[in-house]
Formats: C-alpha cells, structure tokens, sequence
C-alpha cells in the first residue's frame, strides 16, 4: 500500500499518536533524576566519582549510536513495533538496574536503556510528523491540512520532555531522600508497562503500524554497524578528552577510529541499494539548520545542568532540596515554552521561532552565569526560567523545521538527526565547557571561571539562531540537480504564486 493511495489519519489517531508520542518523550526524559541519584549511588556501591560516570558516558554513547539505526528501521518496517521495542527495552533495563549490586551490572544495563531512550527520543516525534501528513485527501473545507498542524502538534509533544524532567528532578530527590537510589529505576517500570499497553492498543493507523513503501527493500546492516561505532566512538573521544585531555591516548584514538568509520559509512552510503541515512535527506528544506541548530543550543545550554549544581552548592551554599526546585522552574518553564513554540511557529514561521528562541535561551544563560556570590534566589530561578523557557521554544521549533517539509518515509531518518544531534550536544557540552572552566580556572574563584564559562556558552546558544538565518530569496538543487527557487512566508516556505511549498518539497521526493 502506497502514501499516495492511503487514507488520511483520523482525528482519532492523531490523538492517539500525540498521546503515545509525548508519553514516550516523557518517559525519556524522566532519565534527568539520575543526576539527582549519582551521589547516593556512589556512596552506596563504595565507588568514586569517576567510576560512576561510566553510568553515564556508556549511557550516551549507546543512545546516539542507535538513533539513525532507530529511524531506519522505523522508516522500513513501521513506527509502532520499533517504538514499542524501545519502550520494552527502556523498561527492562529500569527494572534490571534497580536489582544490581555492583557497578559493571548497572552499567551494562545503561546500555540497553540508553538503546530504548535513543528509539523513544527519535521515534516519539516522528510518530506525530508522520500522523500529521500534508495529504488533504477528505479534508472538511476550512479546515487546516495536517501538515500545517504538525509543528503546533510536536510543540505539544516536546512539552512531554519537560514534564519528564520537572518529574525526574522532583521525584528522584523524594525518592532518593524517602528510599534509595535503586527507587528512581523501579518506580518508572510500572510507566513503561502502561506505555506499551497503550500504544499497543492505540496506535492503529497504517503509517504506525506498517511501511508505506513495499518497495523499501531491505534493510541496511552493515552501514547501521558503521554508523553505530562511529558515533559511539565520536561520543566516548568526548568523554575521554574531558577526564584526559584530547592529546591523552584514550580521546586520541576514539576519535581516529571513530573519523575512519565516519569515511566509510559515507562510502557504504552512496554504494548501498537501500542506503540508511535516505538519498537526499539533507537536501529537504529545513532538516540541515534544525538539525544545527538543534546541536548547537544544546551544546550551549546544557552547561546549566552539570555546572550549575556546583554553583548552588559551592558558592551560594544552597542545599540539594533548593537545587531541586530551582532545576524544577528551569523544567516547568520548558514545557511552557514548548507550547509557546508550537503557537509561535504558527504565526512567524519555524525560521523566525528558532531563531528568536536562541536568542532567548543565550540571554538566560548569560543571565545564569552574571548572577555573582551575592545573587538571591528569586534572580537565580528568574535566570533558570528565562533559559528553559526559551530552550522549549526552541525544541518546538527546530523540530517544527526539520520536520515540517520531510516526506513521511523519510521521517524516521529526520527525528533521528536531532535525537543524535542533541545527544551529541550533551556529550560536548559537558566536555568542552568543563575544559574551559577548568583553564580558566588557575588564578581566579570559582565564581570568575564559572561566570566566563556561561558566557561562552551564551555565545554557542547564540549561534544555533544565526544557523537558521538565510537570505530571503535562496537556491538549492533537487535531486536531479535543477535549481529550486523558494521565497519566505510568516507560515514557512512559499512556492511560485504563494502558496506554502511543503506539500510541493515532500511530492519531489516521493
């Protein structure tokens, strides 16, 4: 069965498709209180602080390795069975940790979980993208395509994630405090069950449960093993450079290994019958600026939630339960601006919404990180709230942008690029901003270093708005390699006598 022949999504798969999709980003995203556990763990397990991270650096790295192989497999094969997958493997390994007694068991395990949180961050929008398609075959007159509806839909979605993290940093504290830390895995078990159920049951519509295309062929897998190592490999040279330095042995060869693999998967690529990053993917309008600026933002942003604690704690003297709280507003105030994406993308275009909310994100980094010894905590959550505010905007929009005009075969390709990105983001964030607090650090406090450091990161968080500039009129080539003219428009690209040109960019690559 062909998209060209299929019938439209009911209203009431579309629902079911932002319910499922938010609900998988939010069970994500509850991940964020293991950073509220990390202590405790360590103390408990009898480890030191650098062991422990490999709780997090493996988790990472499994999670950006498998996105790309996510959406190929999802794009192939059908979004329902790979994202309930991911949801079962997510859940199976929370269950698993929660029994360990060791480190090497608990991090094994944060391998499997970071394979089901990369199929859950990747799949979950692109569920909504593809439930939200530009056909308007059997559309009521008056009323809006789908397709126009899809960034208001994944704004809503995205606001998922920072419930996700309002949830973890709040109820891991309680947990960890009332319990221990095994309980901040247990307790999100009987979530993943109520997931699978439901997305079991409600997720009916042909573009979940089977591939449009019967001519997909087959499925890519030695290039998903190249692709895997080489961003594992990209993820874990982050890593080791941040604890070892880049000219130390470890980050040296990660990332020789990892530039050689890159080589041939490109190779692989170009030469496969049934390539897994899709001929002319990056060509579609929107998916190389979202996706740059998706890695920017993060990589500028991401210093709140590793540097900041530090702050609190050290310079301010502020206890874990006040840290809680105010990484709480930071959360809140990121699914608000979720919403405030998806209505703002509806009035100014993705371009427009991106590059504001970068904007915004920077002043509330800059705000963050100027706040001195001194600072009161009604400043401090104010900065925190501006930031996350408009980090949620920002996620709205940039995967409004990358999404928007993206051919529903191809969606699972699109949303893997910003799972990855934003994965890759973290990693880099926290290494590269850690080795410039720690050269500023000699001859100044630690509120001096601290302070230089969030500037830099405003810097970065600025420049994921400056990655979706262009100029009003602009040219690029199709497949075929004829010139396309596209113009500008408040609700997006506009083809020749004005009308919007998503329908026309995914009909090019169908």
């Amino acid at each position: 069965m062909s998209e060209r022949t299929s019938e439209p999504p009911a209203s009431e798969g579309r629902a079911a498709a932002l319910f499922v999709g938010g609900a998988a980003l939010f069970l994500a995203a509850l991940d964020f209180s293991i950073n509220v556990s990390l202590p405790t763990m360590r103390d408990s397990l009898h480890e030191t602080l650098v062991s422990v991270q490999w709780i997090i650096i493996l988790y990472h790295a499994a999670r950006s390795g498998i996105g790309f192989v996510a959406g190929g497999l999802a794009d192939r094969f059908g979004l329902k069975r790979l994202l309930l997958s991911g949801a079962a493997a997510y859940t199976l390994a929370v269950g698993l940790i929660s029994l360990q007694s060791g480190l090497p068991g608990i991090v094994a395990l944060r391998v499997l979980q970071g394979v089901g949180v990369a199929i859950l961050f990747t799949l979950g929008p692109a569920l909504v993208a593809k439930a939200f398609t530009s056909d308007d075959a059997g559309r009521s007159p008056g009323r809006r395509a789908p397709s126009l509806r899809r960034g208001a839909a994944l704004g809503i979605t995205l606001a998922a994630v920072g419930a996700g993290q309002l949830a973890g940093t709040l109820g891991g504290g309680w947990l960890v405090q009332n319990m221990d830390w095994r309980a901040v895995f247990w307790a999100r078990v009987p979530i993943g069950v109520a997931i699978i159920l439901a997305g079991s049951l409600a997720l009916k519509e042909p573009w979940a449960t089977r591939q449009a295309d019967e001519k997909a062929g087959g499925f890519d897998w030695p290039g998903a093993a190249i692709l895997f190592n080489f961003l594992f490999l990209l993820v874990l040279a982050l890593s080791f450079a941040r604890l070892d330095g880049w000219s130390a042995l470890r980050p040296s060869a990660c990332a020789a290994v990892a530039a050689a693999l890159l080589g041939g998967f490109i190779w692989r690529n170009r030469r496969a019958s049934h390539p897994l990053v899709p001929t002319g993917l990056w060509a579609v309008e929107g998916v190389i600026p979202g996706a740059l600026s998706n890695l920017l933002a993060t990589t500028g942003t991401f210093v709140v939630w590793f540097l900041f604690p530090f702050y609190m704690s050290d310079v301010l003297g502020r206890s874990p339960l006040t840290l809680g709280a105010i990484l709480a507003t930071m959360a809140a105030a990121g699914s608000l601006g979720s919403f405030a994406g998806a209505w703002l993308c509806g009035r100014a275009g993705e371009r427009a919404a991106t590059f504001l909310s970068a904007l915004i994100s920077a002043g509330g980094v800059a705000m963050t990180g100027m706040l001195g010894a001194d600072a009161e905590l009604n400043a401090v959550a104010g900065g925190v709230a501006l930031l996350g505010f408009g980090f949620g905007i920002h996620q709205a929009a940039s995967y409004a942008l990358t999404l928007r005009s993206v051919p529903a075969r191809m969606a699972g390709a699109a949303s893997a690029s910003l799972s990855v990105t934003q994965t890759v983001g973290t990693v880099a964030s926290v290494s590269l901003m850690t080795m410039f607090f720690n050269q500023a650090g000699p001859g100044q406090n630690f509120a001096a270093a601290y302070s230089n450091t969030f500037l830099l990161a405003a810097v970065v968080t600025a420049a994921a708005g400056v990655a979706v500039l262009r100029l009003r009129g602009w040219t690029r080539r199709d497949l075929s390699g004829a010139a396309v003219q596209v113009e500008e428009s408040p609700s997006g690209p506009l083809a020749p006598g004005g009308r919007p040109a998503a329908g026309a960019v995914q009909r090019e690559f169908e």
